[in-house]
């Protein structure tokens, strides 16, 4: 054992040799465990092969140390020869125990308590620091406690408690045995103290005992030992002895610890023999003993790899070659310099990385050529790939070192792309030659089988294997191209692996046998000459044995074709000659289609049809021609799909054209809007996947796996020359020809094209391409978050200088102080302000409970706390003098926040002679982050998390790098920084490898302090980073550091000190550096300054040339150290140099073309390790505008759909000119006053309003609407942008507090603030102007078509849904509509159901049956519910009200249905299939030839119009077809019931020549009504014309006149009126062409609306209508019997009414029925209701009085702006009286069409449909 030269001899030195002793006879007895474990056994034969391997491996490396580690054991036992007794010690806990007997223990002598008490406190020192550990005081030496090891601060969590696993492993495990050729040897052990649970347990194992000084065995028990080494011994033992322990094998072998001890007593048994064969025949008698747990029993693997503890992490850390070339999931293959293999791979990675282009469109890149020199470029990558495959150099040396050998061509981008392909390169060569080995078995095996039978004709099935299918394994140039080959390879040859490999195997068998009877034999030739004999040669027999190779060896893992297919029982049928007369080979057809023209003609033989053929090969499987044919084609498609060139032209040509078509699914169309990225490809068509961009194809595979999309890429693709790419394919597989025979021929030879290409190839070519886009949009993902990540760690540490300052506070030489605040929105918690020092402590921190309150604030203690902290943190400043203060940016409290200190900063500057201190705002997104790690939880325990935050704050602005590198840790924790908002999709381990890779780049260039990693963990963090390192070796390389205690004063030390090998060196070396200006006058060793620089040590005397040549020193003056610290000094010297020159003479010396590194030199010189990052900039508005609002550009635009609260009104105050000119308006109904621009109306005099303006309280018209966003965005709507109608007041559309939704039209980022619009035409959009622009190739067809069909569903759903009701009646059902109508089929007629409505719960349906086919379906509205599934108190029938269902079927179902009964037997009834007009039309036709004296009429049962009868007639030639109402109270007819059907057919007798009521008079060729753009006026005079020849005229012809006099012609609605109401806008603006069958028109009443005029005259005010109300007859005038609501047509303008009641509310009596004719009686009524316009109370029609403002004749439309903006509001704002003028509405209107198929008098009578 070779101990330290340097250790001084004394107690400590024994101590220490006691414990390096006391870990080498573990680590003996570990070694001797394992090599008895190595022999052959019947236990052994149960591991597997890879065990065993281990176990030769380990023994061989302990064989070597044998002889020596028998002398360092000798001397070893003589130092320890005093300080270890043979009976070890144990304290008996029992009374009663047993002292006699040879297993007695003895108790302590009083010597031995001598021994212990001469050890003082000062010993217990002076042992700790000589040892590095912390020792038990309370116990004493000979019996050592469990210790910790204090230096493990650098270990991760976790890590020290797993070191500590790992040494309990190692020294617990393992045997005493020490093996030598004939006699056995016995160690001497130190007793270890045992669990209190395991006490008084003894060890069973025979091994286990101490030997004396004679080495004879005393057998004695001894408790079980524990542990009592940490990771801190554990390291230095294996330092010491160099081994590397397996623990998983030590904890797997535990088991057979017994068996293998047996083992050793059989071959170790003395020559006497008696006591070693009695024990070892007791031994065999034992049983096997538990085995202990091992350390992976007891620990996580999870939590060993965290901490590297592995097997792997151990060779990992002792390898010299860069950690991030082990640790690469391909193997790097080391190749000579010479090697054509980097040739060849040079030209594959320019081909595949810097050449071949990308399917989609990526940025930077494109299906163009490269942009670089293949004549430069390859071999440049060639020189890239010896360095990393000859040298072991990794990327940033090569970057970095290697500059002339990759610039300008390669960047260090570019580096790490070549460094990737080759590991891809790698992985593709091996697997290549794997094939090709497969491919070389199969080729001996065709041969040896055929030249078994030389002169056996060739089988039809079997293809030979030529050179020519390996040498096309060997150009394969992708994995896709591999897997074509391997697929074709088990295609053909599939079946006869399987014999293959059995051949392969007895041939290697024969011929391991001769190669083993050859050394047999050559070992007996050996041992018959004693002389030259030696041991290994006397046991040849032995060694023959042993060799015998297993009979179980793995067989190569190759997919064998299944002999069951379909193929296979073609192959079987020896249908290969029927596939030979298609006239073309797989590989023919395939030179025809990469070529695209007939390069080989077909040779096939037509002159059989094929049938013809196919029936020599009928068989048991094929049973016909069809069938042969059929299996037949199938073959020869599979061959042409498994032809490699086939499928190689197939991929290129798809992946070139292919199509994708995306269609939403039912749930996409719901959840995909215009917020959704998927918004503007969600409905595409025959999109070429070649404009896919960016990202696309990755957010429409995540949408197809959310089931929102379905993605479907083109099954044909463009050809060439012709539209089908398969049609072109067809076309190379067929004949010209005419003849029958050839045509059928063609057709099976394109059938197996079609095939091929459908079946086989097709879906294997999109899931390829589908694969390969997936990739690229994943690599931009990927490349998006290391562009973000550079962004962050491109940023130099924020510097400063004042140079006014003389005090030494202010100097920023050793770093900056930062003074940093952290909060978050919520009021309640405090913020926290920390000055960090220049070496990243915390050095003060300040609790801000009142930071976010306003200085204005309406509360004292809010304004109190905000003073309180504005001056603690003034305080704070004075004190501590920090030179940057920066504030989170959390939200836009910050700007406040960072108003309130720029205040005291300047206060400070003019008060306390402060520098201008820069206040800044950063990104608080990693100290978020930071605060919640593991790490922040255990460097600031006691810390809550938002001080940590603005600890992190600090630090970052200090050093980025660092920062951020703090996160790198095996938490993974640099995850949790949001760098794309894809990022999840991406596979983690990738993302964190691409992540790491600008750690490493970054890294590399700033370079790392080691001996201010040994200082500060967070810089420790980095040393991962650097080239050639990795966690594992920088780990190892600070634990040496901090073991020894060493300062780094040179960087040969990291060879001397830490022992590291020259590769791992060359590596590493020029990027950790030394600062040599610390280490100053502290230390006796020489200091290199070039250890301070970039200077890699290997051009050291290049650099110190340079300066010795640029101060021109002579050679009696050559002092190359002195020169370098004098060009230190003056660099400006070095300009002189002739670089260019230097390097041609290095060049000529052999050292290669080093000019760029001459340069980097005279560059490092000037400025030594200078940051090359950007220096820190403050965030311009539009990053602090992202920052504060967490939001990006893709998140926020203009166009967003937005909700936003309203939060205010602005107003804008009128000025002078205004004032004066104001004209307030009076309200004539309330007398009262209103302000002109704030329309404020309660004034009672118009002084008042004078006096509003004078005090200044009219705060002026509104000119907009406040809004806020949640992200704290304020926003406004221009009362423009509120409405697409006029909106004079917005508080009539919105509230305080209310949500509305908005679309953005303008941001403002350095106001926070965005301009919004919230017009129905504008959140529509239905131009698509501010949406997201939607995709060139969107299928707006196919969106409108499901748009259409979606809402057809809805509403047939809607129609066909109820809500089930709880109502107990026996006519009650819960039936659908569809069910109702096969329910009445089983019913009489008249009878009655009721059902759910569609139309809601407030809604019931009654239906009743009319005939045996017509069913009318009843509305019954309900009212009074006490709750939605009971029925109401009060039912109501149009205006009919009842008090429940049986009052319905008594009173207007059963006389109805009497009625119905009534029309159903007249005489004249006949059933024309429903009503049908033609059917009856042809009846009449018919009855007319029969008697055409007589004006036949029939009665029938309309379908169309259940309720109604349809009565059709033939006054003269055409026939007529008017419709009869049933009704409760009788038969509707021509707007007047009658009672009984006598009386209407009496009086339709009497009338039937009468014109049809709503007949207009207005010619046919007129296009426009007079006073288009107005409410025409009808004089009244006109009345009392025809009141004065009334009583000369026909009754006819006075009632056609009473209809010219009584409605206005023309448009059926005022144009633009109706469209302030809603579902009329349809009908604003279109004209109206009367004709013969216009119907009735029914004057209704202008939909009330008033108009603000403020300057209109009083006049105007007053101004009667002449179409008024006033028109309309007295209550006395309707005829008797219309029921209520019945709508009545006199000279006036009939009203629809539920309970009309005039005056005092009371329904007046409709006794009298007033005739059309009775022009008198209604003269009076009208002259009457003249008189008295205003007797209101008694039952007047008068129309109320308007507000006192005119309605214009020309902006009746709601759209003018100028209509009532309370129309309509969701916030049911009352509307305004109504105007004087009305409008006639006619019934064909939508508001006039009241009663339909469910009732009531909307009949066709007239044509009214």
């Amino acid at each position: 054992m070779l101990l330290p030269s340097t250790v001084k001899r004394s107690a400590c030195q024994t101590t220490r040799q006691l414990f390096l002793s006391v870990c080498q006879l573990h680590a003996r007895k570990m070694a001797d465990f394992i090599d008895s474990e190595a022999e052959e056994s019947e236990e052994e034969q149960e591991l597997t092969e890879k065990d065993r391997k281990k176990l030769k491996k380990v023994k061989a490396i302990e064989s070597d140390d044998e002889d020596d580690d028998d002398e360092d054991e000798e001397r070893m036992r003589e130092e320890l020869k005093d300080l270890i007794d043979d009976n070890p010690i144990e304290e008996d806990d029992s009374d009663g125990s047993d002292d006699d007997g040879p297993n007695r223990k003895r108790k302590k002598s009083d010597d031995e308590d001598e021994l212990e008490e001469g050890l003082d406190e000062d010993d217990y020192d002076l042992l700790e620091d000589n040892l590095g550990i912390k020792l038990d005081r309370k116990k004493h030496f000979k019996r050592l406690r469990r210790i910790d090891d204090e230096e493990s601060d650098d270990e991760g969590e976790g890590g020290g408690d797993a070191r500590e696993a790992i040494a309990t492993e190692l020294f617990e495990g393992g045997s005493d045995h020490d093996e030598e050729g004939d006699h056995t040897q016995r160690s001497e052990d130190v007793n270890m103290e045992e669990d209190d649970e395991d006490e008084g347990e003894y060890s069973d194992d025979p091994d286990d005992f101490i030997v004396d000084d004679d080495g004879n065995p005393i057998a004695t028990k001894r408790k079980k030992r524990k542990p009592i080494f940490t990771d801190a011994a554990l390291q230095e033992a294996q330092d010491i002895f160099g081994v590397d322990f397996d623990y998983e094998e030590i904890g797997k072998y535990d088991e057979y610890e017994d068996e293998s001890d047996e083992e050793e007593d059989d071959e170790y048994i003395d020559e006497e023999g008696t006591e070693g064969e009695k024990r070892r025949k007791e031994k065999r008698s034992r049983t096997k003993k538990a085995s202990r747990k091992s350390i992976f029993e007891i620990y996580e693997p999870e939590e060993l790899r965290r901490g590297h503890f592995t097997d792997l992490d151990n060779q990992i850390r002792n390898t010299d070659i860069p950690e991030r070339i082990q640790l690469r999931q391909v193997p790097l293959v080391k190749v000579a310099k010479d090697s054509p293999e980097l040739e060849e791979e040079a030209k594959w990675i320019f081909a595949n990385a810097f050449s071949k282009g990308t399917i989609s469109q990526q940025e930077g890149e494109g299906r163009g050529a490269s942009k670089k020199d293949p004549v430069t470029t390859i071999p440049k990558i060639k020189k890239c790939l010896e360095f990393i495959r000859c040298d072991l150099f990794e990327v940033p040396f090569i970057a970095f070192y290697r500059k002339e050998y990759t610039q300008p061509e390669l960047n260090i981008n570019d580096l790490w792309k070549i460094y990737k392909h080759d590991e891809k390169w790698c992985q593709l060569k091996s697997r290549k030659e794997g094939l090709a080995r497969l491919f070389e078995k199969m080729q001996n095996y065709q041969a040896d089988k055929l030249m078994e039978n030389i002169n056996q004709p060739l089988p039809e099935d079997v293809r030979v294997m030529h050179n020519e299918d390996i040498t096309r394994v060997n150009n394969v140039s992708s994995m896709e191209e591999l897997r074509d080959v391997y697929q074709h390879f088990i295609l053909y040859y599939g079946n006869e692996i399987p014999a293959m490999q059995e051949a392969t195997k007895k041939k290697e068998k024969a011929r391991a046998k001769e190669e083993r009877e050859r050394k047999r034999q050559e070992r007996l030739a050996r041992r018959a000459d004693p002389e030259n004999a030696d041991e290994e040669d006397m046991d040849a027999d032995f060694v023959d044995v042993e060799e015998e190779p297993e009979e179980d060896q793995e067989t190569e893992n190759v997919k064998q074709a299944s002999r069951n297919s379909t193929y296979s029982l073609c192959c079987r049928a020896n249908l290969q000659g029927l596939a030979a007369r298609f006239g073309l080979t797989p590989t023919e057809f395939a030179e025809n289609l990469r070529d695209n023209y007939q390069r080989n003609e077909i040779e096939g033989d037509e002159d059989q049809e094929p049938t013809v053929a196919a029936e020599q090969f009928i068989n048991g499987n094929f049973k016909s021609a069809d069938e042969v044919l059929r299996a037949v084609t199938f073959m020869l498609a599979v061959q042409l799909s498994r032809e490699p060139l086939v499928r190689s032209t197939i991929r290129q040509a798809y992946q070139e054209r292919a199509k994708l078509t995306v269609r939403p699914t039912k749930k996409g169309m719901k959840e995909i809007d215009e917020n959704h990225p998927c918004y503007s490809v969600k409905y595409l068509k025959d999109k070429p996947v070649t404009d896919l961009k960016a990202d696309m194809f990755l957010q429409l595979c995540m949408a197809e796996q959310e089931k929102l999309l379905t993605l479907t890429l083109s099954e044909d693709i463009d050809g060439m020359t012709t539209i089908s790419y398969l049609t072109e394919m067809k076309n190379l597989y067929t004949k010209d020809g005419f003849s029958k025979n050839v045509q059928e021929w063609n057709i099976l030879r394109t059938d197996c094209v079609e095939l091929a290409y459908k079946k086989f190839i097709l879906p294997q070519m999109r899931t390829e391409l589908k694969e390969k886009l997936l990739r690229e949009a994943k690599d931009c993902v990927l490349k998006a978050c290391c562009r973000k990540l550079y962004n962050w760690l491109k940023v130099a540490p924020y510097s400063v200088e004042f140079p006014d300052e003389d005090e030494d506070e202010w100097d920023t030489t050793n770093g900056i102080r930062i003074l940093s605040i952290a909060y978050v929105t919520d009021m309640d918690q405090a913020a926290f302000a920390s000055v960090i020092g220049p070496q990243g402590e915390c050095v003060e921190f300040l609790k801000l409970p009142g930071l976010l309150k306003r200085k204005n604030s309406r509360r004292d203690e809010d304004r109190l706390d905000k003073e309180a902290d504005i001056e603690a943190l003034r305080r704070l400043m004075i004190s501590r003098k920090p030179h940057l203060v920066v504030i989170g940016g959390e939200s836009r409290d910050a700007t406040m926040v960072q108003a309130d200190l720029q205040e005291i900063v300047n206060g400070l500057t003019e008060d306390e002679q402060f520098p201008s201190i820069k206040v800044d705002i950063v990104d608080n997104e990693l100290a978020k982050v930071y605060a919640n790690s593991k790490r922040a939880t255990s460097e600031f325990r006691d810390y809550p998390a938002l001080l940590r935050q603005a600890i992190s704050l600090g630090r970052r602005m200090q050093d980025p790098l660092i920062e951020f590198g703090q996160l790198c840790t095996p938490d993974e924790e640099i995850l949790c920084l949001r760098f794309h908002s894809l990022q999840d999709n991406i596979d983690k381990e990738e993302l964190l490898e691409y992540l790491y890779l600008e750690f490493v780049n970054r890294t590399n260039e700033v370079g790392v302090d080691l001996n201010r990693a040994m200082n500060e963990l967070s810089v420790a963090n980095l040393l991962q980073f650097v080239c050639g390192l990795g966690p594992r070796k920088a780990a190892a390389i600070m634990k040496t550091l901090k073991q020894t205690n060493h300062k780094m004063e040179n960087r040969s030390q990291l060879v001397t000190v830490c022992h590291m090998a020259p590769i791992i060196f060359i590596n590493c070396a020029g990027f950790l550096k030394i600062d040599t200006n610390s280490l100053g006058d502290s230390t006796e060793v020489y200091v290199e300054v070039l250890d301070g620089s970039r200077v890699h040590p290997e051009t050291y005397e290049w650099a110190r040339k340079m300066a010795v040549d640029a101060l021109e020193y002579d050679d009696e003056e050559l002092n190359p150290a002195g020169a370098l610290e004098e060009i230190l000094e003056s660099p400006e010297k070095l300009k002189d140099l002739d670089l260019d020159a230097f390097a041609e003479e290095l060049e000529r010396q052999g050292f290669g073309n080093r000019s760029i590194t001459l340069y980097d030199i005279r560059a490092e010189l000037h400025h030594r390790y200078k940051d090359l990052r950007c220096p820190y900039q403050s965030p311009n508005p539009e990053e602090l505008f992202d920052m504060l609002t967490k939001e990006t550009p893709d998140s926020f635009y203009i166009g967003k759909l937005i909700t936003a609260f309203v939060t205010g009104i602005t107003h804008r105050k009128p000025q002078g000119d205004q004032l004066d000119n104001a004209n307030p308006v009076k309200n004539d109904d309330t007398g009262l006053w209103q302000c002109p621009f704030c329309l404020k109306n309660d004034f009672s005099e118009l002084s008042d309003v004078w006096n509003h303006f004078d005090a200044g309280g009219c705060p002026g018209s509104a000119t907009g609407v406040r809004l806020r966003l949640d992200n704290g965005i304020s926003g406004y709507i221009p009362i423009k942008n509120l409405s697409d109608n006029h909106v004079a007041n917005p508080e009539d559309r919105v509230r305080r507090g209310q949500v509305i939704h908005c679309r953005v039209t303008k941001i403002e980022v350095d106001r926070f603030s965005i301009e919004c619009t919230s017009k129905t035409s504008d959140l529509s959009d239905k131009n698509n102007i501010l949406r997201p622009q939607k995709d060139p190739y969107y299928d707006s067809e196919t969106e409108l078509k499901d748009i259409q069909a979606e809402q057809d569903s809805k509403k047939l759903r809607a129609k066909q849904t109820f809500v089930t009701r709880v109502i107990v009646h026996p006519s009650f059902y819960n039936i659908s509509f569809v069910e109702a109508d096969k329910k009445m089929e089983a019913m009489d007629q008249g009878d009655a159901i009721f059902r759910p409505s569609s139309k809601g719960a407030e809604h019931l349906t009654c239906t009743w049956k009319v005939t045996d086919t017509i069913c009318q379906h009843i509305d019954v509205r309900e009212s009074g519910k006490e709750n939605a599934f009971s029925l109401g108190k009060t039912l109501w029938i149009e205006h009919h009200e009842f008090e429940d269902l049986d009052e319905i079927i008594a009173r207007h179902i059963n006389p109805m249905a009497s009625f119905a009964r009534d029309l159903l037997n007249f005489r004249y009834y006949r059933d024309f299939d429903g009503g049908k007009r033609e059917v009856a039309e042809k009846y009449l036709a018919e009855e007319r030839e029969k008697n055409k004296n007589k004006i036949h009429y029939f009665v029938s049962a309309s379908k169309e119009f259940a309720g109604k009868f349809m009565l059709s007639y033939q006054p003269r030639i055409h026939p007529r077809h008017e419709f009869i109402t049933v009704m409760p109270e009788g038969f509707r007819y021509r707007k007047q019931v009658f009672d009984s059907l006598n009386n209407l057919f009496k009086w339709f007798k009497e009338h039937f020549r009468d014109p049809t009521p709503g007949t207009p008079s207005t010619p046919r060729g007129s296009n426009r009504t007079p006073f288009a753009n107005q409410t025409p006026t009808l004089n009244v005079g006109g009345m009392e014309a025809i009141h004065r020849v009334a009583q000369n005229l026909p009754q006819h012809i006075v009632h056609s006149l009473s209809q010219v006099a009584t409605h206005t012609p023309g448009y059926p609605h005022t144009p633009g009126a109706a469209a302030a109401f809603p579902g009329y806008g349809a009908f604003a603006n279109t004209p109206y062409t009367p004709s013969g069958q216009t119907p009735y028109m029914t004057p209704y009443q202008t939909p009330r609306y008033q108009q603000a005029h403020p300057t209109a005259s009083p006049q105007q005010h007053h101004r009667p209508s002449s179409r008024s109300r006033t028109d309309m007859p007295p209550p006395s005038s309707i005829p008797m019997g219309t029921p209520r609501g019945t709508p009545t047509s006199h000279h006036g303008t009939p009203t629809y009414r539920s309970t009309p009641t005039y005056g005092s509310g009371r329904p007046q009596s409709s006794a009298a029925s007033v005739e059309p004719s009775d022009w008198k009686r209604a003269a009076e009524e009208w002259a009457k209701a003249k008189r008295n316009p205003n007797a209101g109370d008694s039952g007047s029609w008068g129309t109320p009085r308007s507000e006192g403002r005119s309605t214009p004749r020309d902006r009746g439309t709601p759209r003018d702006g100028r209509s009532n903006s309370r129309l309509g509001t969701p916030h049911g704002t009352p509307r305004s009286v109504a105007s004087h003028t009305s409008t006639p509405r006619t019934i064909n209107s939508p508001h006039s069409m009241v009663e339909s198929a469910s009732g009531g008098d909307a009949t066709p009578l007239y044509d009214e449909n």
